[in-house]
């Protein structure tokens, strides 16, 4: 099966509508798709920014809509790279993880998840506390080792 036989292929490329004769011309394509990269990241810093506020200047009342925000962010996030994963871009061709806006994005993040924790008046027990200190300890010792594999071509 050839990528464009793939049924999700073929349904985002229905989505995208990349049978538009707009699609043909080299430079209008490029310029669309350095546009929708643009969207893209504004759509993803922003909506995390939006959540981050919604969970800290509102509260309670505000947690389950921001939780809906950054599932709906996450949805895109994954759609766009199962598809280019699937016509074999992974995305992380020479990419250094180790940026400013990588940490700036894991602390926006980390702020939304603590914002939705403490504004929620959920009960959190030391257990779970040093079970979230594992994990994140265990996600960045992978990040680096990732990054050293990255580096030394393996």
């Amino acid at each position: 099966m050839t990528p464009s036989d793939d049924t999700f292929t073929r349904a985002t490329s229905t989505v995208a509508d990349f049978d538009s004769p707009f699609y043909a011309e080299e430079r209008q394509r490029d310029v669309w798709n350095e546009a929708s990269a643009v969207g893209f990241q504004s759509m993803l810093w922003g909506g995390l920014g939006l959540a981050c506020a919604m969970t800290w200047i509102g509260g309670e009342p505000q947690v389950g809509w921001a939780m809906g925000l950054l599932a709906l962010i996450a949805a895109a996030s994954w759609l766009t790279v199962i598809h280019a994963n699937r016509l074999g871009v992974t995305g992380r061709e020479n990419v250094r993880l180790n940026r400013p806006r990588t940490y700036l994005f894991a602390a926006l993040y980390l702020s939304t998840l603590v914002g939705m924790v403490v504004r929620s008046d959920v009960e959190v027990s030391p257990s779970s506390i040093a079970g979230l200190v594992v994990g994140v300890a265990l996600v960045l010792v992978g990040i680096v080792v990732a990054g050293r594999r990255n580096q030394s071509g393996d």
